[in-house]
């Protein structure tokens, strides 16, 4: 695949010394990794570089399309805007030429590919600690887990890359897709390597931003949660149920504060206050102000051509919550107004404003794990292995939000319907969607939404380019032509 041929020129490097220092750009003019990385400053750059891979166009920064866009928790105010290929993903009538879907592709193999050469690297550079190797080789390890946990879930079976690619024969071994059940093993072992490494619980100060081993338990957790889901791995759904839940409580022991209440659901997304609030676990950090390292979705979330609700930039209208959406909060949800809006008639994302910058440079962190993400999956997992105080750790999230103790009978659609408002527009509602609901009964939902929906929607289509590089290796998924 040419994006491993690409590898090398793929990898920027960032410079580290603080938390704004983390986001700077250094290029190293493309020099190969064996010739470059001679000091323990040239590893730290690259680890940076795996970082800002993150940032990336087909990575968080339109993650929302991949996830909220297909729940359809959001849409698009233009359906025909960019020739429609952002509202494919909504109608699904996605395409294996969408050029979203290749971005998306490549930049999580970018991040992949960053992680590996760092790792083949690392072992032979002299740290003065060799404490501070470990942690940044933990690190690479997270990178890589969280990365390749987004391509099983988008993608299903995919090419599965330990190492950096040095030959025109071994990019050819690696063109081809291996089983999910390969991949769900790497990530589990590389995040078994973070839980065990020299890591601190949960970052503070300069390392805000960087992996931890409470972000390590908690994607575990996810991971382990989704393949107990997953109907092709049934036989050992109660082992990953257990584990699942082990993990998750592992995290919620590390928390750096009492309850929820303690924190307030505002300030979790005040550009402000987030840096510092101790409920977000991991997250893609952003510097406003500056043209390469800020986000955008204070102004792509915004209604087309409005301007000051969540940024002085006039907005492009993505991500608008539909209708269904905004009537998803109950009545004295104090989360609402602190997530979502209505200008002129349209609906909009507020989790991510930011009016300090006139050219829309934002400084919203897109937030991966936070506390109140652990708690729902902990009713959720308690919830499958039939323990009475499931129903606790949901009652937390809600008595935050202002809302009354459950007392329903249908405790699956109460925390699928708590994870929808807790966790609006972060990214979270399709893989939700993927772990709570059956196959068939998903379908069913889905269709009753849109009838386009078919059985092909539950993956992404493998990009055209790959495919075609070896058709029967790289196979198409089911539906896609």
């Amino acid at each position: 695949m040419k994006i491993y041929c690409l590898s090398l020129a793929l990898a920027g490097l960032f410079c580290f010394s603080s938390c704004s220092d983390f986001l700077e750009e250094y290029d190293p003019n493309k020099i190969p990794a064996s010739t470059y990385y001679q000091t323990e400053d040239d590893i730290r750059m690259a680890a940076n570089g795996a970082y800002a891979a993150l940032r990336g166009n087909g990575y968080y920064k339109n993650m929302y399309l991949y996830t909220d866009v297909r729940s359809e928790n959001t849409t698009l105010q233009d359906p025909g805007a960019g020739g429609g290929i952002n509202y494919q993903f909504f109608n699904y009538t996605l395409s294996t030429d969408n050029s979203q879907v290749k971005t998306h592709w490549a930049d999580l193999y970018k991040c992949v590919t960053r992680s590996n050469i760092i790792l083949d690297q690392i072992d032979g550079i002299s740290f003065a600690d060799d404490t501070e190797k470990q942690k940044l080789k933990a690190e690479m390890y997270f990178l890589r887990a969280l990365t390749y946990y987004h391509l099983v879930m988008q993608f299903g079976d995919v090419p599965l890359v330990t190492k950096e690619l040095k030959t025109k024969e071994e990019i050819q071994e690696h063109t081809a897709r291996d089983p999910k059940s390969k991949v769900y093993d790497l990530i589990i072992d590389d995040l078994t390597k973070v839980t065990e490494s020299p890591l601190p619980d949960n970052q503070t100060g300069d390392g805000i931003g960087r992996a931890s081993k409470a972000a390590a338990y908690g994607l575990l957790g996810k991971v382990y949660l989704s393949k107990a889901a997953d109907e092709d791995f049934q036989v050992e759904r109660e082992a990953n149920l257990k584990s699942a839940k082990s993990n998750l409580e592992a995290v919620w022991k590390m928390r750096p504060f009492g309850t929820l209440n303690e924190i307030s659901y505002a300030d979790v997304f005040d550009k402000d206050a987030q840096e510092k609030c101790t409920e977000i676990i991991f997250r893609v950090m952003y510097e406003g102000g500056n043209s390469s390292l800020a986000s955008n979705y204070a102004y792509i979330f915004q209604p087309t051509s409005q301007t000051g609700l969540t940024s002085q930039k006039s907005g492009t209208g993505n991500n608008i919550p539909t209708e269904d959406m905004m009537n998803a909060y109950e009545p004295g949800d104090m989360r609402k107004d602190i997530s979502c809006g209505t200008s002129s008639g349209v609906n909009y994302v507020k989790k991510y404003t930011d009016l300090d910058d006139v050219n829309g440079y934002g400084d919203n962190d897109w937030i991966i794990l936070r506390y109140a993400d652990i708690a729902l999956m902990l009713a959720e997992v308690k919830m499958h292995l039939n323990e009475t105080d499931a129903v606790n750790y949901l009652n937390m999230v809600r008595e935050r939000a202002g809302l009354p103790d459950y007392t329903g009978s249908n405790l699956r659609d109460a925390i699928l319907q708590e994870r929808r408002v807790e966790l609006a527009f972060e990214g979270q509602s399709w893989y939700d969607l993927l772990r709570l609901y059956s196959h068939q009964e998903l379908l069913s939902v889905m269709q009753k939404k849109n009838p386009n929906f078919s059985e092909k929607d539950f993956l992404l289509p493998i990009p055209y380019d790959e495919h075609k590089l070896d058709p029967e290796r790289m196979y198409q998924n089911k539906g896609y032509n």
